[in-house]
């Protein structure tokens, strides 16, 4: 397995830890604290994300909310971008092989 698709998978292994803290947010609370979904595995980093802003990281496919600075470009570059960034989180985007394993593994 190259370097870029277990980044993707790392990634994509814990938006799935993070779906059903995204069905509690459609349950009626507020806000969630939310495993990072960066590329490190060993990651213990928890982001309070409200519905609104769970929802525009899952607006596709591509999309992980990471804590601020936790992107894989300094040891793959290419593989993510920063789309948008706020004070207590980021949204980063896959891209090329890395972007495609996202959106199937969605």
């Amino acid at each position: 397995m190259s370097r870029e698709e277990r980044i993707a998978e790392n990634e994509a292994f814990c938006r799935d830890l993070n779906k059903s803290k995204g069905d509690w947010l459609s349950g009626g609370v507020p806000e969630a604290a939310f495993r990072c979904e960066c590329w490190r595995i060993d990651c213990a980093v928890r982001i309070p994300l409200s519905k609104a802003e769970w929802d525009e990281v899952r607006s596709r496919a591509e999309r992980f909310a990471v804590a601020p600075g936790h992107t894989a470009n300094n040891i793959e570059p290419g593989v993510e971008t920063v789309v948008q960034k706020y004070e207590h989180f980021w949204i980063v985007e896959k891209l090329g092989e890395a972007g495609e394993i996202a959106a199937q593994r969605e």
